[in-house]
């Protein structure tokens, strides 16, 4: 059993309904022994200055080549995000027999990176977008780029 809880004046409460379900199934004035583990939240203003970058990428490109010969065609926000999973290996790569080489992109969401984990992808996306995206455009030009679209 998993349960996030918030620290408050008046004690811990769930942080999710989720949570709420696993403390109700533990009777009152049972005490019991848990692991303290803070959960660190992500941004959501890197997460909102992530995807106007994909979302400003995909209205410029129309394909990104993710490996040689494997091009995947760009017509929204959504297949930018696909594709710079692709560049920045986040995905796991499996051997099927008779099929070969299948790579099963993960996810992004909130709930499934940590906020030092999501910064360190962050930072292989903008090298992508470098190497592959835009090559010949700076990281920095990028940055900037994109602090003036969010002012």
């Amino acid at each position: 059993m998993r349960a996030w809880l918030t620290r408050t004046l008046a004690g811990c409460i769930p942080a999710d309904a989720d949570s709420a379900a696993v403390l109700k199934r533990i009777p009152v004035g049972t005490t019991f022994e848990t692991d303290v583990i803070t959960k660190q939240s992500r941004s959501t203003a890197f997460h909102r200055r992530y995807w106007l970058l994909v979302s400003q990428l995909a209205a410029h490109v129309d394909h990104v080549t993710i490996d040689s010969g494997v091009t995947l065609p760009v017509r929204c926000a959504e297949d930018m995000h696909v594709a710079l999973k692709y560049l920045t290996g986040l995905y796991d790569q499996y051997v099927l027999e008779g099929a070969g080489v299948v790579r099963i992109i993960r996810s992004t969401a909130f709930d499934k990176m940590t906020a030092e984990e999501w910064a360190a992808h962050y930072q292989r996306v903008l090298d992508a977008v470098h190497q592959h995206v835009l090559p010949g455009v700076e990281i920095r030009e990028v940055e900037e780029e994109l602090g003036r679209l969010a002012s």
